[in-house]
């Protein structure tokens, strides 16, 4: 999922310092797990607002906000709240608010959308309720299936794909120690495996061309 944090109320309110009728839109995916912009996020950003003297005209919280045809669904049967609307504060990451935006424009509306988060990466749940971690950087190259299905790219603090440095003390990187050193987890996991001739193998340097942005996905 994409994690994220919700910004400062004092930026929120400078953001949408010039607009007084708003819409409030979260997100039932992503931001609903990180507990940022779900339902109750949504009816808590209002309520905040209207103590600053806004007036909310609409709240919605699509099934999955980055999914544009959830967003048009949302948004249907609200053509008139969404004409009278100033702008749009969008409870979800950096995504969400494009497609909030496409929406807009596919209804042939040119309506102000800000985002009250900060997108923090791809999260994965590993504590249910309670904590999510970065474990993946999308590279497009992917080199799990060598190292016994944990992550060098992220879990090492200097991404390397041929470690371990040498830095390591009692299990820990030392770049922070507090975080296990990534090529220790993978050489003791390898070994579980029976796979440490893994290791041995020099790893290329990454095709980071794999990583230029913007990337899309055909999906049909």
């Amino acid at each position: 999922m994409i994690g994220t944090a919700r910004k400062p109320e004092a930026e929120i309110l400078e953001t949408l310092g010039k607009y007084h009728k708003i819409i409030v839109t979260g997100c039932n995916g992503c931001a609903k797990v990180c507990k940022t912009g779900g339902e109750a996020q949504v009816a808590s950003m209002a309520e905040e607002l209207r103590k600053h003297g806004k007036e909310i005209v609409l709240e919605v919280t699509p099934e999955r906000t980055c999914y544009i045809n959830h967003t048009l669904t949302s948004f249907e049967g609200k053509e008139k709240q969404l004409k009278e609307s100033e702008a749009i504060v969008v409870l979800g990451c950096g995504g969400a608010l494009q497609v909030v935006r496409q929406a807009t424009e596919e209804l042939g509306l040119t309506i102000p959308v800000k985002i009250a988060l900060d997108s923090v990466g791809h999260m994965d749940t590993v504590i249910a309720g309670t904590l999510a971690i970065e474990q993946c950087q999308e590279c497009g190259e992917c080199v799990l299936n060598e190292t016994g299905g944990i992550c060098p790219v992220t879990k090492c603090a200097k991404s390397l794909l041929n470690g371990p440095c040498g830095g390591a003390e009692n299990g820990k990187c030392e770049v922070d120690r507090d975080r296990d050193c990534a090529w220790i987890l993978i050489y003791n996991r390898l070994a579980a495996l029976g796979e440490l001739d893994s290791i041995s193998t020099y790893k290329e340097p990454k095709d980071y061309a794999k990583f230029n942005k913007p990337r899309s996905l055909r999906l049909a």
